[in-house]
C-alpha cells in the first residue's frame, strides 16, 4: 500500500505542474519536478546497482533528461515543449511547434531510427524518452513484477497499430488545415492528452508498477514502440548469452523489465524489445550474458560471451 500510495502523490505532483504550466499560472513546474524526480531516484538506483555499465546507463539516462527536458529548451531556447517529445504520441509537435517544427521531424523521422539502429532501444527507449527514464529510476524497485517471459497478448499489439493509425491520421488532417478546428481540437484533447498521456502514460504506468512492473506504458501501450522495435530488430544491438555457462535458472526472466523470454531465447537475442538496461547481466549468477554491439554475432549457440560494452 505504501509503495502505491508514493506513486500516486508523484502522479498528482506531475499532474498538478504540467496544468499550472499549461495555464501559465507558473513557470515549467512540470519539467522542474520531474528532472527532480529522475534525479533523486536515479541517484537510488545508482546506488542499489553494483555493475559498472548499470552505473554509467543510469548516469547517462539522468544527464540527457535533464539536458532534454530542461536545459536547452526551457534556460537555453526559453520554449515550452522538451526536446525528446516525439510523433507518434506527440503528433502535434510536427505542427504545433513553431520555429523547432524542423527539429521534431528530424528527431522523429531521423534521428530516432538512425540511433536505435546502431545503440539498440536504449538509446531511445531509456535515454531520451522520459517515460522509458522514469522506468528506469522510479521503477527500479518494481523490475521483477508483472508478467515475465511470455508474449504480449494480442489485444495490445491491435492497441497499439490502432494508436499508430489514429496518429497519422491527425497528422495527416491536422497538416491538410484542420488543426484549428474545434471537433479536431476536442477528439485531440479526448484521445491524445487524456486517454492516452494522462491515463496511460502517467496515471496507469506510474502508479500501477508495484502490480504490473516497471514498464507498463513500454509494454503494453507505446506506439512508438512498435517501429523502434523493427529497427532494432535489424540493428546493431544484442543481448548475448554463452548456452556452456547459461544454468537456466530463469533469474534473468523474473528481472526483465520488457518481460522478454532471456532463458528460453537465442543466443544472440536481437528481439527489438530489449532495452539494455544491463539487469539481467548484472543479476546472472553463472555470468553466462553480456551486451554488444557487435554486427558479426549470429545465433549460433555456441558463441562466446564478450565483455559489457561501455556507454
Amino acid at each position: 500500500m505504501k509503495d502505491y500510495l508514493k506513486l500516486t502523490a508523484i502522479f498528482l505532483v506531475l499532474f498538478i505542474a504540467i496544468n499550472l504550466e499549461t495555464g501559465k499560472v507558473a513557470p515549467p513546474t512540470f519539467n522542474y519536478f520531474f528532472c527532480a524526480l529522475i534525479i533523486l531516484f536515479g541517484y537510488i538506483a545508482f546506488r542499489r546497482h553494483k555493475l559498472q555499465y548499470v552505473k554509467k546507463f543510469l548516469l547517462v539516462t539522468m544527464a540527457v533528461q535533464f539536458v532534454f527536458n530542461l536545459a536547452i529548451p526551457y534556460w537555453i531556447l526559453q520554449k515550452s515543449m522538451p526536446l525528446n517529445a516525439t510523433w507518434p504520441y506527440f503528433p502535434e509537435v510536427l505542427w504545433a511547434t513553431g520555429s523547432l517544427v524542423l527539429w521534431y521531424y528530424i528527431i522523429s523521422l531521423v534521428f530516432v531510427p538512425v540511433v536505435v539502429y546502431l545503440y539498440g532501444r536504449r538509446a531511445w527507449c531509456t535515454f531520451i524518452c522520459g517515460t522509458g527514464a522514469l522506468a528506469e529510476t522510479i521503477g527500479d524497485p518494481y523490475r521483477t513484477r508483472g508478467a515475465k517471459a511470455g508474449e504480449l497478448p494480442r489485444g495490445f499489439v491491435v492497441f497499439k497499430w490502432a494508436v499508430l493509425a489514429l496518429s497519422v491520421t491527425a497528422t495527416v488532417a491536422a497538416l491538410a488545415g484542420y488543426a484549428p478546428d474545434r471537433m479536431f481540437n476536442l477528439i485531440f484533447l479526448v484521445l491524445f492528452i487524456l486517454f492516452l498521456r494522462t491515463l496511460l502514460m502517467q496515471a496507469v504506468n506510474i502508479i500501477l508498477m508495484p502490480k504490473l512492473g516497471t514498464r507498463v506504458w513500454c509494454r503494453y501501450f507505446c506506439p512508438q514502440g512498435l517501429l523502434i522495435g523493427l529497427i532494432s530488430r535489424s540493428g546493431r544491438f544484442a543481448l548475448v548469452k554463452n548456452e556452456a555457462l547459461c544454468a537456466k535458472c530463469g533469474t534473468c526472466n523474473s528481472n526483465c523489465s520488457m518481460g522478454i523470454d532471456i532463458t528460453g531465447g537465442p543466443a544472440v537475442n536481437r528481439s527489438g524489445e530489449c532495452v539494455g538496461c544491463g539487469i539481467c547481466v548484472e543479476v546472472c549468477p553463472q555470468k553466462a550474458l553480456s551486451l554488444t554491439s557487435d554486427t558479426k554475432l549470429t545465433g549460433d549457440k555456441t558463441v562466446s560471451v564478450p565483455t559489457v560494452e561501455s556507454l
